[in-house]
């Protein structure tokens, strides 16, 4: 039976955002971190009414409009979320079905999953583009109230068995939180750990973030009220 999966959104025609090409993203449903500026809560919070669920052929069909962009600037498809890995068995059908075509395959993750979602697209993506949030147990685990030893083990594990320029480490400053550059010390432990494609990027400002569900809200305030105030 051909698997199938849940998207909130496709976005197109993206440049200059998730390496090399065009790209587009297809963001899935489903996340096992609530971080307290989630930029798409949407995926978790219960509040997307409509939504997409594709097979593997129904996805392909609506992805290669743009296959010559693809193949003429080096792009493909960013699979994103929430996160994409909660549905490893669909992403690794998918590629391994549509690989010939001569596409990137990319992964946004947090890598908080269990380590079978992992191996079952491991030597299938040509780029992973992970998310960290903070390498300090307490900080990251204060932000996301997730596991903080599942997504360090499996990093460790990725590092261990995929190719550095494979891997995209995208540090967050993240607004109020970080207060005394404590993002450097993330910086600090990756480079300890062997990693070499690091990227730091400017988090959302609290005071700046979008309307979101009352479930997201109160996520957001308690986070703020406990470490920002």
């Amino acid at each position: 039976m051909e698997s199938t999966i849940e998207i909130a959104n496709i976005g197109r025609i993206r440049t200059d955002t998730d390496g090399e090409g065009v790209t587009t993203l297809v963001v899935s449903m489903g996340c096992p971190l609530r971080c307290a500026y989630c930029l798409n809560p949407f995926t978790w919070d219960g509040t997307k009414i409509k939504t997409l669920k594709m097979s593997v052929d129904e996805l392909y069909n609506e992805l290669k409009i743009d296959h010559l962009y693809f193949i003429s600037t080096g792009g493909g498809i960013v699979f994103g979320g929430g996160e994409p890995l909660l549905n490893s068995s669909f992403l690794k059908e998918f590629i391994l079905k549509y690989k010939n075509t001569g596409w990137k395959f990319s992964l946004e993750t947090s890598l908080n999953v269990n380590r079978e979602n992992l191996n079952d697209v491991l030597n299938l993506v040509d780029k992973y583009i992970i998310d960290v949030k903070d390498m300090n147990k307490a900080r990251y685990e204060a932000y996301t109230k997730a596991d903080y030893d599942r997504f360090y083990e499996n990093l460790i594990y990725l590092k261990d068995k995929v190719d550095q320029d494979k891997i995209l480490i995208k540090v967050p400053k993240i607004y109020g939180f970080h207060k005394n550059d404590e993002w450097k010390e993330s910086i600090r432990v990756l480079k300890e750990l062997g990693f070499k494609n690091i990227a730091l990027f400017e988090y959302i400002d609290v005071s700046k973030h979008k309307q979101i569900s009352d479930m997201a809200i109160k996520n957001r305030d308690e986070f703020v009220e406990k470490y920002i105030n």
